[in-house]
C-alpha cells in the first residue's frame, strides 16, 4: 500500500497544497498593493465536510466476546455563512489590497502550513516505529 493511498496523509497533502497555492495568490495580492484598481483574491476555503464523507468507512470488527462493538456517527457540522466584506479598505488609486489585512492571512496559512506537516512528520514516525524502523 502506498502513504498517498492512506487517508490521513492523502488529506495532510491536499491540505498543504491548498496552502502552497493559498501562499501564493496572497504573495501576488501584496505584489499588487500599489496597482490601480487591483482587487485582492483568495482561494476558496476547502469543504471539510465533503472531505469527511471521501473518506472510506473503516469497520471495527470483534474477534472475541469481550470486545466492545464500533459505532459510526455522522458529525453534525453547521455550515455559516460569515458576514464580511470583499474589500475592507480602498485606496485613493481604488486598489482593495490592506497589506496588514494579507500579512495576518499569510501568518495564518504559514502556521496551518506547519500544523499539517507536523501531523503528516508524527504520523509517518509513528507508522515507522510500528513496522519496526528507526531512523529516517
Amino acid at each position: 500500500m502506498k502513504m498517498s493511498d492512506m487517508s490521513l496523509f492523502s488529506m495532510a497533502r491536499q491540505r498543504m497544497e491548498w496552502l502552497g497555492d493559498r501562499q501564493a495568490v496572497l504573495a501576488q495580492n501584496i505584489a499588487n498593493a500599489d496597482t490601480p484598481n487591483y482587487r485582492p483574491k483568495d482561494l476558496k476555503a476547502l469543504n471539510f465536510e465533503r472531505e469527511l464523507q471521501e473518506v472510506r468507512q473503516v469497520n471495527m470488527r470483534a474477534t472475541a466476546g469481550n470486545h466492545l462493538q464500533g459505532s459510526v456517527e455522522k458529525p453534525d457540522f453547521r455550515v455559516e455563512k460569515l458576514r464580511g466584506r470583499d474589500v475592507y479598505e480602498m485606496n485613493p488609486n481604488e486598489n482593495g489590497v490592506v497589506l496588514e489585512e494579507q500579512m495576518i492571512k499569510v501568518s495564518d496559512t504559514q502556521m496551518n502550513y506547519q500544523l499539517a506537516s507536523n501531523i503528516y512528520h508524527k504520523n509517518m514516525t509513528m507508522l515507522r516505529t510500528a513496522i519496526g524502523q528507526s531512523g529516517r
